[in-house]
């Protein structure tokens, strides 16, 4: 990145500002308080008419013929009426159901004639009493008339015409405002504005959300201007106007030609220690498609490594290994290639990089031996069965095979972190400030080699131990004594001491973390296997083959979800907290976004 300054004499300045736009090269550096409140109102805006794109999105209408929107605005303030009476007809129906509720025990009546009653002196009133207290001969010796009985209760009503009222035990209730049937018209009132309305948002949906999208972008730019006069600087009695951007290496060329054509006075300098300088990721291919995760922790500080090239590996095979079903991956696949075709441009990286989540899967559903919850090695099938025999004849099964790779995955990972923070310490600081964990991954990866080769290739430590001795030496010396350039060696011892404690305690704590692959593996297995024997245990006939269908789908639907929901966050966990502490991440990268023109 390049710093840029830039001095604008204060007539020029707005159309300077706009051309620079044009270019959308330049991140500008915000001063505090460049965020005024008119700004912070256009940026609601910008969020509400957002939510308002999203919510009509979400109906699935089938693009039409795009109608011509004179004003956006008012079709956004329309969008907002229906939303808002949506809410009230909500509101209102809910309302109707209970009146109906509370109405209906009475069945249908005259409010007119009852209050013609009235105005002769002859009330109707209503009561309600219980079943147990109730006495059918009331309704022969008083003018009593028994409505309807619900619930263990008694609706009737007397016709008060100045006699006194029998003594009943009952409670006496307000005449209800609307009859039955008053309130189902008022029902089918409601339900066609409901539908009006959605038929309204439903046309909007589909001829002209493409407008409110460049209505939604316009406003977006509308505030970066705002923001962009908001931040700058003015001097000399207001004539001038300096503003400060940071700008690609490679894009100089470009943006230094425009400034010399405008004839802008500039100043260019590279950044130095302290700088916030924004972070633009150039990662391609493979690697790109996991930025949007990565981002979703921090992005590395400017100098600092990107790891997403590194973790990307990783965390497609973690992927892979914990969800671990082979026809899970297929479906996940066919679903991500198939929604790649159909989606928008910025949501096809998000499709590829499920369709190589689901091709890891795939690959690990082969190797653990299982598909939709069946255990391949028990079916029989070429390979499978080969594979069987050799596990019996060598005292193992599968599942002790993949927790002892779970374990070896997690060891590599770690070393490959620590290998990463010696070469950012490198780049940083300088070689010398790196040593200290170049000694670390002598010791872990030098003792780790020579029990491997004592345990597995029968080579004797007797033969091994001056090897050992060695690595002992060597990483010692630089752990202990080289940890921290610049100390005496007392210090350093002191440091390094500490610093082994941390380490031992952490590694090991780190290592058994990587377990959870093995164990969100077998657990889905075990899920999508009880799935199946429950959808077995119905029979065969047409009843039961009917209702094994609806198991089989409904609990490897359940299954898929919540196994593709702990894929998706331990693999991340073990990236964000084991993989980025050993390779010493330090983020707080604040993203680039340049000045640019969005319509």
């Amino acid at each position: 990145m390049k710093k840029y300054s830039f001095l604008v004499f204060h007539r020029d300045y707005e159309a300077f500002l706009l051309k620079l736009r044009e270019i959308g090269v330049v991140h500008i550096i915000e001063k505090e308080g460049a965020i005024t409140e008119a700004i912070r109102q256009q940026l609601q805006q910008v969020e509400q008419t957002d939510k308002l794109i999203r919510s009509l999105e979400a109906r699935g209408t089938q693009p039409a013929t795009p109608a011509v929107v004179e004003d956006a605005s008012a079709l956004n303030d329309e969008i907002n009426e229906i939303l808002s009476a949506q809410a009230s007809l909500v509101q209102r129906h809910t309302q109707l159901r209970k009146e109906m509720a509370e109405t209906a025990p009475w069945g249908d009546f005259s409010a007119g004639i009852i209050k013609k009653l009235e105005e002769k002196d002859i009330r109707v009133r209503l009561f309600i009493a219980s079943l147990r207290s109730w006495d059918p001969a009331l309704v022969t010796d008083y003018d009593i008339f028994e409505i309807s009985r619900s619930a263990g209760l008694v609706y009737f009503a007397w016709v008060d015409t100045g006699l006194p009222f029998p003594e009943i035990d009952a409670d006496e209730v307000k005449l209800p405002a609307h009859a039955v049937s008053e309130l189902e018209t008022l029902k089918q009132e409601v339900e066609v504005e409901e539908a009006r309305l959605n038929d309204r948002l439903n046309e909007i949906a589909s001829t002209s959300l493409n407008a409110l999208k460049a209505y939604r972008q316009q406003l977006l730019q509308d505030a970066e201007l705002e923001k962009a006069f908001s931040t700058t600087t003015s001097e000399a009695g207001d004539k001038l106007r300096i503003l400060e951007g940071w700008i690609p290496a490679e894009t100089t060329e470009v943006l230094n030609r425009f400034l010399d054509q405008e004839g802008v006075f500039y100043l260019s300098e590279s950044p130095v220690p302290g700088d916030a300088v924004p972070i633009l990721l150039k990662n391609k291919g493979f690697a790109s498609k996991f930025e949007m995760l990565g981002e979703l922790y921090s992005l590395p500080g400017y100098k600092e490594l990107d790891l997403t090239p590194f973790f990307a590996p990783f965390y497609t095979i973690f992927f892979g290994f914990c969800l671990g079903d082979a026809g899970y991956g297929v479906l996940m696949t066919i679903a991500a290639l198939i929604a790649r075709a159909r989606v928008g441009k910025h949501l096809k990286p998000v499709a590829t990089l499920v369709s190589y989540l689901g091709i890891s899967t795939i690959l690990f559903g082969l190797i653990s031996g299982t598909a939709f919850g069946i255990n391949l090695y028990e079916t029989g099938l070429p390979g499978y069965s080969r594979m069987q025999e050799l596990f019996v004849a060598n005292g193992t099964d599968i599942n002790s095979l993949l927790f002892a790779l779970s374990l070896m995955l997690g060891g590599i990972q770690i070393i490959f972190g620590m290998v990463l923070k010696a070469a950012n310490e490198t780049v940083q600081f300088g070689f010398r400030y790196s040593l200290g964990t170049i000694g670390w991954i002598i010791l872990l990866v030098g003792l780790a080699a020579v029990f491997g080769l004592n345990s597995y290739a029968g080579i004797s430590m007797d033969v091994l131990r001056p090897w050992m001795y060695a690595v002992l030496a060597a990483g010692g010396i630089l752990v202990l004594f080289l940890n921290t350039p610049g100390k005496n060696l007392l210090m350093n011892l002191g440091i390094g001491l500490w610093n082994s404690y941390n380490m031992v305690t952490g590694v090991m704590g780190d290592l058994l973390s990587y377990i959870r692959l093995f164990a969100l593996g077998i657990s889905s297995a075990i899920l999508g296997f009880v799935f199946n024997s429950l959808a077995l245990s119905v029979g065969t006939s047409i009843i039961g083959i009917f209702f094994m269908v609806i198991i089989l789908v409904v609990g490897h639907s359940i299954n898929i979800f919540m196994s593709g929901l702990g894929s998706f966050v331990h693999p991340m966990r073990l990236t964000f907290v084991e993989f980025y502490k050993n390779a010493g991440f330090s983020g707080g990268g604040r993203k680039y976004q340049p000045f640019r023109k969005l319509t």
